[in-house]
């Protein structure tokens, strides 16, 4: 008979005891710690994630789209130099026979070949010119564009100026041909544009009636002349108003406006209120006044006036304050008011005005007028017409009650400071 083969359970040594072995407990206790649930995110953290997240969106668009805005003018602004470069070298090879100093030349951006072509980087370039001037001896280059997104440069622009900042949005193809098809550049009156077709130029029919300086600016000097080489009586312009050459005064230019300034006239020759007009010439030998300018009704000498300082004659060009020799015109008068009002205008042209005022009196001695023989005009005075073909107030004191004015005549004196209709008001710019 076969034994029974047995089989010990283990025991356990502390207590004695066997060890029960159950297979089947032991692999479910297993299973359900392997199972067990793990802890995930709240909705609360889920919604700090989120807020986060959209804002360092917030702060990195913005900065993004600016770089890649940034990045394409730069772009822009390298395609304009490339095709410029690219005339450079058409205009250098004297086929186009680009000579005569009083011609603006405009150059179509498709007539020229470059390496990278001549795209924009937001699109096709519809409407680009490099504009080109001869001075006699070299050329200067300038540029101007727009393309199919509406992307360009407004303004005709040197090439040593353009930048980034030249670039607009929202122009159109009517806004870069009304500018080159009546702009000249450095006082230019013929414009040449060049026909892309048949590489012949085309003469603009009644050449420019608007003009900007050779540096891009609004100040505009006569042709071949620029600001340190102008003349005692060249005109300057600023945008469209005219100013005679005074004086050189160091770096600055001492300018005196063409005309007196449409300024409460009791006939008005314009709707421009406050900007010069020929029409305004102040006392005329006719007796018909123009130019009905008051004075302040404050003193011009600190409160001080008429029997305070009785027939004092002030013909110092130094004015103290306190005494009869005080500067007339100061910020108590209503045309001092005028002034500073034409030169915000002008300033809101895009020029740069160091300052404003009224021509002083030392400065009508010397362009010519004599106070001995009192006359701009009249020997021994030999003042230029220009000087006195308006009559306007001086920015000087004549006597303790009276001010210096230049007559529409020639006339050269003092005149009551209370009389208003007989003069304009006629500024003095520094540029």
């Amino acid at each position: 008979m076969e034994k029974k083969k047995v089989v010990k359970k283990p025991i356990n040594k502390k207590t004695k005891n066997t060890i029960k072995t159950d297979n089947k407990k032991n692999t479910t206790k297993t299973a359900t710690k392997s199972t067990k649930k793990k802890k995930g995110f709240t909705l609360i953290e889920l919604l700090a994630v989120i807020i986060i997240l959209g804002i360092l969106m917030i702060i990195a668009i913005p900065s993004v789209t600016r770089y890649i805005n940034d990045s394409r003018k730069n772009a822009y602004i390298d395609t304009a130099k490339e095709i410029i470069s690219g005339a450079r070298n058409v205009v250098n090879e004297g086929k186009l026979g680009m000579y005569d100093t009083n011609t603006t030349y405009y150059i179509p951006a498709s007539c020229i070949q470059t390496e990278n072509g001549t795209k924009s980087p937001y699109g096709e370039f519809t409407k680009a010119y490099v504009g080109v001037i001869y001075n006699g001896t070299g050329y200067k280059y300038y540029w101007i564009s727009v393309d199919d997104a509406g992307q360009g440069v407004r303004n005709i622009t040197p090439l040593d100026k353009l930048e980034t900042d030249d670039i607009e949005s929202d122009l159109t193809d009517s806004d870069i041909t009304g500018v080159i098809e009546t702009t000249g550049i450095g006082n230019r009156d013929k414009i040449l544009i060049l026909d892309p077709s048949t590489e012949t130029w085309r003469e603009v029919v009644g050449g420019a009636t608007n003009n900007i300086s050779e540096d891009g600016g609004v100040v505009v000097y006569p042709i071949g002349k620029t600001k340190e080489t102008v003349a005692i009586g060249d005109i300057v312009k600023i945008g469209s108003e005219e100013f005679y050459v005074v004086k050189h005064d160091g770096n600055d230019l001492v300018l005196l406006a063409h005309y007196n300034l449409n300024v409460g006239s009791n006939k008005k020759a314009s709707a421009t209120e406050g900007i010069q007009d020929s029409k305004v010439k102040g006392y005329v030998s006719s007796g018909t006044k123009y130019g009905n300018v008051a004075f302040s009704s404050t003193s011009y000498w600190n409160g001080k006036v008429g029997s305070d300082y009785p027939g004092t004659y002030c013909n110092s060009n130094t004015y103290t304050a306190g005494t009869n020799c005080v500067y007339v015109y100061d910020s108590n008068s209503i045309l001092y008011q005028y002034v500073e009002t034409y030169k915000t205008y002008l300033e809101g042209e895009g020029a740069t005005i160091k300052e404003a005022r009224l021509l002083r009196v030392e400065e009508a001695y010397e362009l010519g007028c004599e106070n001995g023989a009192w006359s701009c005009k009249n020997s021994p005075a030999n003042a230029p017409s220009w000087v006195y073909e308006t009559s306007y107030w001086l920015g000087s004191a004549f006597t303790s009650y009276s001010v210096w004015r230049v007559g529409y005549s020639g006339d050269f004196n003092g005149h009551n400071y209370n009389v208003g209709g007989n003069f304009g008001v006629r500024p003095v710019i520094i540029i």
